[in-house]
């Protein structure tokens, strides 16, 4: 489940201390910021749009250019 979350600086680090408390119970948790959200979003559109417009490449084709 993702969730975004908005809330003041003092909310924010009960909310990070009780997460930092469920992970070192073994549990999974992933806190990424604001910044790194809407550039993650923003490569999923660009990804999205690509594939949309036929522009797929293999990973063959990838790992070549990638090696260049």
């Amino acid at each position: 489940m993702t969730r975004h979350l908005n809330a003041s600086e003092s909310v924010s680090h009960k909310i990070l201390s009780f997460l930092e408390s469920l992970t070192k119970l073994g549990e999974s948790v992933e806190v990424i910021d604001d910044s790194v959200y809407k550039f993650e979003k923003a490569g999923i559109s660009k990804g999205l749009e690509e594939v949309e417009n036929g522009n797929i490449y293999s990973s063959d084709e990838l790992l070549q250019e990638l090696n260049k």
